[in-house]
């Protein structure tokens, strides 16, 4: 009887294996964080611009015919998937049910309290 109370009680292994993931995605996150990866990388991002701007000023100087597209690299990423799209869509199917919910909500608290019946 005892036995069957403590197999009862159990969190499911299921359960635990998330929260472990989770834990370990944490770790790294902050590990990352705290080893200044972002702060090198914004560092580089810098220099780099600073250097564009070095060589655009030497360009002018020198009277050559500049364009933008010399000195500025675009370095954006496109992080759309399959994750990225579901999670937005499960969003905003949340976001308007919520909408939805305080907006009868509040009309329900109205009719309540301010209209004479």
């Amino acid at each position: 009887m005892i036995e069957e109370e403590i197999n009862n009680n159990r969190i499911p292994s299921k359960l635990l294996k998330i929260l472990l993931l989770l834990f370990v995605l944490f770790l790294i996150i902050y590990i990352s964080k705290e080893s200044g990866l972002y702060e090198y990388k914004t560092y580089t991002k810098t220099k780099l611009t600073n250097e564009a701007i070095l060589k655009f000023e030497k360009d002018v100087e020198d009277g050559k015919n500049v364009s933008i597209e010399d000195y500025i690299s675009n370095d954006s990423n496109d992080y759309t998937n399959f994750f990225n799209k579901s999670g937005t869509e499960i969003g905003n199917i949340i976001e308007k049910i919520m909408n939805e919910g305080i907006k009868k909500t509040l009309k329900v608290f109205n009719k309540l309290f301010y209209e004479k019946q």
